[in-house]
């Protein structure tokens, strides 16, 4: 009898201390999780307003150079170097970070697609984008910009 109440008490005291690490991890696991959502924006002059996924990788692995409306593609990423970077890198390439750049310089330096401009900083992105018409970046958070537009990717505006 001694034994069985000694083991509910051990029991209970794991119970009531492994409880609140579970629920501190779970919160922490759907935070990050929400901070791995992506938007796309680009220059009111060039990209669509709606775009498939398809769509928008092809343009992002310089397949697609052209808009609809004739305009050329500028693509302009942060810096695989940077957590946002990093971020598109696997999510957009399925790469990482050093792969996404070789990437870049043997397509580049075969003439097939101009490399993307890499930017340090979100505002950066932004101004390049704002300032460019045909460009098309990445972000972590949608804007309200001048010149700027969210584009929706299957018919969200982020992914």
């Amino acid at each position: 009898m001694k034994k069985q109440n000694i083991y509910q008490q051990f029991r209970s005291a794991v119970t009531v201390r492994l409880l609140p690490v579970c629920l501190l991890l779970f919160i922490y696991a759907v935070a990050a999780a929400q901070d791995n959502t992506l938007t796309v924006i680009a220059n009111e002059k060039g990209a669509p307003a709606d775009i498939k996924m398809t769509e928008l990788k092809s343009v992002l692995m310089g397949e697609k150079q052209r808009w609809s409306n004739g305009k050329k593609v500028v693509i302009v990423l942060m810096k695989t170097s940077t957590p946002l970077g990093t971020i598109v890198s696997k999510k957009v390439y399925d790469m990482s970070g050093d792969e996404v750049k070789g990437f870049w310089l043997k397509i580049s330096f075969a003439g097939k697609a101009d490399a993307p401009k890499f930017c340090n900083t979100p505002e950066e992105l932004l101004a390049y984008v704002s300032e460019n018409e045909g460009a098309i970046g990445i972000l972590d958070k949608a804007t309200e910009a001048h010149d700027v537009k969210v584009v929706s990717v299957d018919g969200k505006k982020s992914f």
